[in-house]
């Protein structure tokens, strides 16, 4: 009977199967499996320059995880500290067929040593050098992104161990745990709306004829860096804005007053797309020389200053395209720019004037007086940097905690000081007189009103991705605040040329990743290979039930039969005994 029963139960169990056989593997205690968390991640950088594409061309992600010291990183994500990633260490990784790179920076951008902030510069270089196939992501440290770095970094090291034994090293892979990291991320595209806006005003001289002599005071507001939603760009160009805009204060009161107020205009100009090869100072300038051929507010220009990097300790440096000639005005500035200093600041080195050439081989302008310089108006530009190649001027790294309150002050009042000598006839016949004492007291550049001009310009990531809208709250806030002392504030907008555009920008520059904490592919492998073979053996079962039945049943009855016979001579025995007895 029960031979019946098994053969019923062996017809159905294919069916109990497809149901029970899911359900076992969910209550597994084994999760292949397990979310770790989700965090905001920062992409880098993508944008067109005169044709030449500059950053990482991809957004989404999807791939394990791996360590800076990994040996097998082909189709794998690696995660690394910035300033411990080197410029041949990155190269390395790109040859090796890395899937991805999410890379770690500072909580907050500070607590950098020297040493790490020169690696994390020139990695920076290196990134948005030329074009990357691969996505690059920013990720500021968290315990648990740190704790993730040093569970991979400990793999690494211990996965390139040739001390282990490769079964051992199997053992290890299948039961060790790893991590994949998830980017949903579409491609990136063309921002729709490139535009740069710059915006100008105008403090107009007491002369009384048509051809009042000016003098231009410019600063590009937008800001560079490997990844714009981290751009802050206090030094570059933060500190140039907030000098501009001091400016603006401290010499509206002198023009308001008859008494103070000189024969000189003086324009003042917040340019966009400085990182865009000044874009915004080149449309600014055909609107006014080109296409507004009435407009005078360039007809007699004295010279332009340009206002780039003044926010750090060190002595200033002038830069001009051509040495200006003795006895001009630029010369003029320059000789009132030392004496203020000399006489102010003695213990800081005087003022240096550094001559570069234009080269127009070269498709990219090195500082902003040279879109002037190109259009015959004497220009210069006055930075602390010595060199416009410098890494400091596109860079995460420039928040506003790297700059100095008290270098931004002091470098504001020599440069109110020198324009003054400049501005007033008076000082400028006798510029032996320029000694700085103009803003003096109540006048003097408040250390208090310039913080709060850099807060203003560091409250949103100015890269030019961020703030190539119409409707830009920052621009917004910036042409108000210029409007608040000077007169005639209007803008100028610039878009590139649909054919031959100067620049293309691409959305996507935040992304939200998730890390999973995943059992490795050889774990898969081999659970893989464990249900096949227990359905090949069940399969196999099932297939010959009949004849495994076959031979159950036959076993069966041999042993019924041995039984039966056992049972027969033992009886047989029995009686013998019991007729032994009688006999006797």
């Amino acid at each position: 009977m029960w031979f019946r029963e098994f053969g019923e139960v062996v017809d159905v169990l294919p069916y109990y199967l497809l149901v029970c056989l899911p359900v076992f593997i969910a209550l597994s205690p084994i999760n292949p499996v397990e979310s770790a968390s989700e965090l905001d991640v920062h992409r880098l950088a993508q944008y067109e320059l005169s044709g030449v594409l500059h950053g990482s061309k991809q957004a989404a992600l999807t791939m394990d995880a791996r360590g800076p010291k990994a040996t097998q990183v082909l189709r794998k994500t690696v995660v690394a500290k910035m300033a411990d990633l080197s410029v041949g260490g990155f190269r390395e990784l790109l040859s090796n067929g890395v899937g991805g790179l999410l890379l770690l920076v500072p909580q907050g951008l500070s607590g950098v040593n020297p040493t790490e902030r020169d690696a994390i510069l020139q990695l920076e270089e290196e990134l948005l050098n030329g074009e990357l196939d691969i996505p690059v992501y920013f990720a500021e440290e968290t315990p648990d992104l740190l704790e993730l770095y040093d569970t991979l970094k400990d793999e690494g090291e211990s996965g390139g161990d040739a001390g282990g034994s490769a079964t051992a090293a199997l053992l290890s892979g299948i039961a060790n745990s790893g991590y994949q990291l998830i980017v949903n991320a579409p491609t990136p595209q063309p921002v729709k709306e490139q535009v740069v806006l710059s915006a100008s005003g105008i403090l107009p001289g007491s002369g009384g004829d048509d051809q009042i002599p000016t003098v231009v005071v410019v600063a590009h507001y937008d800001a560079g860096g490997s990844a714009p939603s981290l751009a802050q760009g206090a030094d570059t160009n933060g500190s140039g804005v907030s000098i501009l805009l001091e400016l603006a204060r401290i010499f509206s009161s002198l023009y308001q007053g008859s008494r103070t107020h000189p024969a000189y205009s003086l324009v003042f100009l917040l340019s966009g797309g400085g990182k865009l090869n000044y874009a915004g100072t080149k449309r600014w300038l055909d609107e006014h020389l080109d296409l507004d051929a009435d407009s005078d507010i360039l007809s007699k220009v004295k010279y332009v200053l340009c206002l780039d990097s003044l926010g750090k300790d060190g002595n200033l440096k002038l830069h001009v395209s051509k040495p200006p000639k003795e006895g001009s005005d630029g010369a003029i500035f320059f000789d009132n720019l030392k004496k203020v200093s000399e006489s102010l600041y003695p213990e800081v080195k005087a003022p240096e004037l550094v001559h570069k050439k234009i080269n127009l081989a070269d498709e990219l302008f090195s500082w902003e007086h040279e879109r002037f310089s190109i259009r015959r108006l004497p220009a210069m530009t006055l930075s602390h940097l010595a060199s416009p190649k410098g890494n400091e001027r596109q860079t995460i790294l420039d928040t506003a905690d790297s700059v100095s309150p008290a270098a931004l002050q002091r470098n504001t009042r020599i440069i109110a000081e020198a324009l003054a000598c400049s501005l007033y006839s008076k000082m400028e016949a006798q510029s032996e007189a320029c000694t700085g004492e103009l803003f003096a007291g109540s006048w003097e550049p408040k250390e208090t009103s310039l913080q709060g001009w850099m807060d203003l310009v560091t409250s949103y990531p100015r890269h030019a991705t961020l703030i190539s809208d119409k409707n830009s709250e920052l621009v917004k806030s910036l042409t108000s605040a210029l409007a608040r002392y000077v007169q005639d504030v209007s803008t100028v907008t610039g878009t590139p040329d649909r054919r031959e555009p100067e620049f293309v920008l691409y959305d996507t520059t935040t992304a939200s990743v998730n890390i999973y904490r995943v059992k490795p592919a050889v774990f898969d492998l081999i659970l893989s290979l464990v249900i096949c073979s227990y359905l090949a053996i069940l399969y196999f079962i099932l297939l010959n039930s009949y004849t495994i039945l076959s031979i159950l049943s036959s076993i069966v009855r041999e042993r019924k039969v041995e039984d039966s016979n056992g049972h027969a001579k033992m009886n047989g025995k029995m009686n013998g005994h019991s007729t032994k007895q009688h006999v006797y």
